[in-house]
C-alpha cells in the first residue's frame, strides 16, 4: 500500500532532481517554494501546532536557497509539520505548473437531501452549502461556530453523500485515514491551495481543487507580510480536476 505522501514524493522525485530552489518563503499562514524553472507552489504552514523550543524555527534557515528540489522533496516523509509543509510545496510547484484546467464550483452539485461533510473550515464555503442542504456537518481541529472537533470526522464521513476534505491533510498526513471513511459518497473533494492537483496520487478521490501560483512576486509578498488565503486571490488562479462531470 503507498500512502498519499509516498504517491506525491514518487511523481515529484525525478523532476526535483533537475531542478533547484530559488526561494522558500515561510509565512504565518502559507509556505511557498519557487524552484529555478520559474514555478512555485504553496502549502499551509501549520504554525500554531508547531513545537517550537527556541527563536530559530528552521534549524536549516538561510541554506535551503540553492539546493536541488529533490532536498526538499525528501522531506515529505518527516513527521515535523514545518518540514511536510515546505515538501509539499515544493511538489505543487512541480504538479501544479501545468494545470489548465477550469476551477469547479462543487456546491452546485449539492441536493437539498444530501449530507455534506466539510473536513476543514472552508469559510467562503460555508453559507452557499447552508443554502442548499440542512444537512451540513463542519469538522474542524481548531472548532469555531457550529463546528464539530475533528475526530468527529470518523463517523460524520460514513453517510456523506458529499466530502469535502482539506488538502491540509496531507501534511499531517491524516488524509489517507479520512479517504477509507466515506462509504457512499458520489463526491468526494480535496481542496484547498495545498493541493497537488493529480488524480493518480488520489485514487479515491473524485475531485482534486486547488491553485496555481501566477504571480510569484507577489505571492511571496503577501506570505512573507503574513497574509492567507483571501490575500492570496490575485496572485493565484484556481483549478480543479475531476474524474468524471457530474
Amino acid at each position: 500500500m503507498s500512502y498519499i505522501h509516498q504517491k506525491i514524493f514518487e511523481k515529484t522525485i525525478e523532476t526535483a532532481k533537475e531542478l533547484e530552489v530559488k526561494d522558500v518563503r515561510i509565512g504565518l499562514g502559507y509556505t511557498i517554494v519557487e524552484l529555478d524553472n520559474n514555478t512555485a507552489g504553496l502549502s499551509y504552514s501549520f504554525t500554531k501546532e508547531l513545537n517550537i523550543t527556541s527563536c530559530s524555527v528552521v534549524d536549516e534557515a538561510g541554506s535551503l536557497t540553492g539546493k536541488k528540489a529533490s532536498y526538499l522533496i525528501e522531506k515529505i516523509f518527516s513527521y515535523n509539520l514545518l518540514d511536510s509543509s515546505i515538501a509539499l510545496a515544493a511538489a505543487n510547484a512541480i504538479i501544479n505548473s501545468n494545470i489548465e484546467s477550469k476551477d469547479i464550483d462543487i456546491v452546485k452539485f449539492i441536493k437539498p437531501t444530501d449530507k455534506v461533510v466539510m473536513i476543514g473550515y472552508f469559510g467562503p464555503l460555508v453559507e452557499a452549502i447552508e443554502a442548499k442542504t440542512e444537512k451540513f456537518v463542519i469538522c474542524e481541529r481548531s472548532v469555531r461556530g457550529k463546528s464539530l472537533p475533528d475526530y468527529a470526522a470518523y463517523f460524520e464521513l460514513q453517510d456523506a453523500d458529499i466530502a469535502i476534505i482539506t488538502a491540509t491533510s496531507i501534511i499531517n498526513k491524516t488524509i489517507d485515514a479520512l479517504l477509507k471513511l466515506p462509504k457512499k459518497a458520489r463526491i468526494v473533494a480535496i481542496m484547498g491551495p495545498s493541493a497537488p492537483m493529480d488524480l493518480e496520487i488520489f485514487s479515491a478521490a473524485t475531485h482534486v481543487c486547488g491553485s496555481k501560483v501566477r504571480d510569484i512576486k507577489l505571492a511571496k509578498q503577501i506570505i512573507s507580510e503574513g497574509g492567507g488565503t483571501r490575500k492570496l486571490k490575485p496572485a493565484l488562479s484556481k483549478h480543479c480536476v475531476f474524474k468524471e462531470a457530474l
